[in-house]
């Protein structure tokens, strides 16, 4: 996985199959049905669920891929 800053500021990661893309959408798709419905009076936004995902084994592999090559971008 390779994670580009574009001249724009927008983000380009690439070098994900099409498992680990369908991990980080269905991720990101659960995280915003399930949680963060109101806000919290400081402004701020928690959980308002369990966050609840059930993956395959082929996509809980390709997560903690997708987990590591992030650590290594950041330099975790």
């Amino acid at each position: 996985m390779k994670m580009t800053i574009n001249k724009n500021g927008s983000v380009t990661l690439s070098g994900l199959t099409a498992t680990e893309t369908d991990v980080i959408l269905a991720i990101v798709d659960t995280a915003n049905r399930r949680c963060f419905h109101e806000p919290e009076p400081s402004g701020e936004w928690y959980s308002s669920d369990d966050f609840i995902l059930r993956l395959t084994d082929e996509q809980r592999k390709a997560l903690a891929k997708i987990g590591s090559g992030i650590q290594d971008i950041y330099g975790e």
